[in-house]
C-alpha cells in the first residue's frame, strides 16, 4: 500500500511539472525554510525546500503556486524516533508592498502526502502559515503543521530564504 501511495505522489509531481509548463509568464523561485517549535515539553524542528511559480505579478496582490515542497520534521526529545517527511503542493498569496516597497505579507496553504516514522504510518499532511517577506528574499512567520495519522499538531516560528 505504501508503494502505491509513493507512486501516486510521483505521478502527481510529474503532472504538476507538466501543468507548470503551461504558464508562460511569471518567475520561478526556490525557497528553503526552517522552523522551531515547543509543542508540550519535547520541542520540534523542521526544514523544507520547495519550488514556486508566480501565477500573477503586479503592484497589488500576487498569487504563487508552491509546485512541490519537501519537508522534514523531528522532535528534539527522542530525536530520530518521531520524524516525519512530506511532499506537498499549495498556494501562496502576497499583499502589496509596504514600508518603502521592502516588505510584503504572505499567507500560504499546502497539503499532500506525509510519512510518519512513529507507527510507520502514511497520512495526509498540511501546512498553513502567515508572515512577512523582506525584499522578496527573507521571510519570517508562523506556520501550523498537521498530519492525520497521529493527529499531530505543531506550531512553528519560521525563517526562510527565497532564491
Amino acid at each position: 500500500m505504501k508503494a502505491v501511495k509513493l507512486l501516486l505522489a510521483a505521478v502527481a509531481m510529474t503532472f504538476a511539472m507538466g501543468a507548470n509548463a503551461q504558464f508562460f509568464n511569471g518567475k520561478f523561485t526556490a525557497e528553503i525554510k526552517g522552523g522551531v517549535a515547543t509543542p508540550g515539553s519535547t520541542g520540534a524542528w523542521a526544514i523544507a525546500a520547495g519550488y514556486q511559480k508566480a501565477i500573477t505579478e503586479s503592484d497589488g496582490f500576487n498569487l504563487a503556486w508552491d509546485v512541490v515542497t519537501i519537508d522534514f520534521t523531528d522532535t528534539f526529545k527522542g530525536a530520530g524516533d518521531n520524524w516525519q517527511i512530506g511532499v506537498k503542493t499549495g498556494l501562496r498569496g502576497f499583499t502589496p508592498t509596504f514600508w518603502g516597497d521592502n516588505w510584503r505579507g504572505y499567507a500560504n496553504y499546502a497539503g499532500g502526502y506525509t510519512y510518519v516514522k512513529a507507527g510507520k504510518q502514511s497520512a495526509y499532511g498540511m501546512v498553513a502559515g502567515v508572515g512577512l517577506q523582506f525584499k522578496e528574499k527573507v521571510s519570517v512567520g508562523y506556520a501550523f503543521q498537521y498530519e492525520t495519522a497521529g493527529k499531530g499538531k505543531i506550531h512553528f516560528a519560521t525563517i526562510g530564504y527565497t532564491f
